[in-house]
């Protein structure tokens, strides 16, 4: 097929599908959030959401990972691997907690905190991996990219 559009309308494409991706990410948590938490809804019922949730993330995941990239504001770094592995730990641990609540579990506490370090650490590790992996394919990149301008000198 042929390209019809320029690089201009090309960026501001990537733009509006990028917002869009985002949006329907949030809107799908959400409604996962929602079916699971408070209306009840088994595993089995929101199995297409939850698939669909799982492999939107994994292949942005990924795709970052080949291509080297993290984030707009962090770095792969120890820090960044801490602060994160915690806020999704108080966040999870919450949402565990509320639902084991409603639920009227009698050991919500005691669970909730083997949870809270199970997922920490999880998490943690999980990130250490990808920065250690991301950092490898940004310098790999940047040589190959470096060996790509050679002829140009």
């Amino acid at each position: 097929m042929k390209k019809i559009i320029d690089e201009r309308q090309e960026l501001e494409m990537m733009k509006v599908e990028r917002t869009g991706f985002w949006i329907m990410w949030g809107v799908l948590l959400l409604s996962l959030l929602v079916q699971s938490l408070f209306l009840g809804a088994g595993p089995k019922q929101i199995a297409g959401e939850n698939i669909s949730f799982l492999v939107g993330c994994l292949i942005v995941v990924i795709g970052c990972v080949k291509k080297g990239l993290w984030g707009y504001d962090s770095t792969p770094c120890i820090k960044t691997y801490l602060s994160a592995s915690l806020i999704g730990t108080l966040i999870f641990t919450f949402l565990l907690g509320a639902g084991l609540a409603c639920n009227g579990s009698e050991h919500v506490l005691s669970i909730c905190a083997l949870f809270a370090i199970s997922i920490f650490f999880l998490m943690f590790v999980v990130l250490f991996l990808m920065g250690t992996f991301t950092k490898y394919r940004q310098k790999k990149l940047a040589k190959q990219f470096d060996d790509d301008t050679d002829f140009l000198d």
